[in-house]
């Protein structure tokens, strides 16, 4: 018998947290395990539900939601030695971590899943004091996912963040960053830097398919300067897995990264797809920190 701990916001999609949180329960229950629900109470509640339920010795904290409230988790996950196996129920607008994972969105499907799948070893990245699970933009890629709505994210899904990152390209903001790894050192003139830990962005799977969730690095892309035209014509390449391809893109892999700005201005980023930490950035990777329940 296993003990699970299941983190929800019982107000997300007009309550229907409430109802998966519950729906969760009886799943479990019926099968004799041990269910406790931690609804959240506001931002950053999570985090402090998963400490909680990790000093509780609970086996499995399960994330209802998307991929800010499963990186709101892992957050809390993420400063322990020997953290609790993590379940994830899919209840967000783009579930980009869920889908790299092939997590079932389905919620039958998917508490079906925290039963009988099987451990898999999941990087996570740090950001300063932050942590990341998915992806992190600075420059107009930040600047585009601040100006979609909930709203907008829930009628067109990864088409509302690809339709205004373009929109945005036309206002021509660029950033002068210092970027620094073990090997490497780069001062670049860029209008946006893009990390990745999966192979997926905004929902697209297929951005960039070497890039595997347990393969030990952050995958960087810095973008030249770009028209709204040159950027429109650059398209085909994000939506074939060929991103890194566009001519003048950097693209690099690495365990541990600084990023400075050139010009003393402190860039805000967006990690996992909420406003987080600003530059000056100090990442590492803490390769296969958690283990997460999948069907593979």
């Amino acid at each position: 018998m296993d003990r699970y701990a299941v983190i929800y916001n019982p107000h997300s999609g007009q309550d229907h947290g409430e109802s998966v949180g519950k729906k969760i329960e009886q799943a479990l229950v019926k099968n004799q395990q041990t269910v406790e629900l931690m609804p959240t109470k506001g931002p950053k509640d999570a985090t402090r539900l998963a400490k909680k339920a990790a000093q509780a010795q609970f086996d499995i904290v399960v994330a209802v939601g998307g991929d800010g409230t499963i990186n709101e988790v892992v957050s809390g996950l993420a400063t322990l030695e020997q953290p609790p196996y993590l379940g994830i129920v899919p209840a967000g607008t783009v579930n980009n971590l869920a889908r790299v994972l092939q997590i079932p969105l389905d919620i039958d499907q998917a508490i079906e899943n925290l039963q009988q799948g099987h451990l898999q070893p999941l990087d996570v990245g740090q950001i300063n004091d932050d942590y990341l699970i998915s992806t992190m933009t600075l420059g107009i890629l930040a600047d585009a996912a601040l100006n979609v709505t909930q709203s907008e994210k829930q009628k067109w899904g990864p088409l509302a963040f690809l339709n205004e990152g373009i929109r945005v390209l036309a206002k021509h903001q660029h950033y002068p960053l210092t970027i620094e790894t073990p090997h490497r050192h780069w001062q670049k003139d860029t209008q946006f830097l893009l990390v990745t830990l999966t192979n997926s962005v905004g929902g697209f799977t297929k951005f960039n398919p070497e890039a595997q969730p347990d393969d030990g690095y952050f995958h960087v892309f810095v973008a030249p300067k770009m028209s709204l035209m040159r950027s429109a014509m650059f398209l085909p390449y994000f939506l074939t897995g060929n991103f890194k391809k566009i001519p003048g893109m950097t693209y690099f892999k690495a365990d541990k990264i600084t990023i400075t700005t050139d010009n003393q201005e402190s860039v805000q980023t967006r990690i996992d797809g909420d406003p987080s930490t600003k530059s000056p950035l100090n990442m590492r990777l803490l390769q296969h920190k958690l283990q997460v329940i999948t069907p593979h």
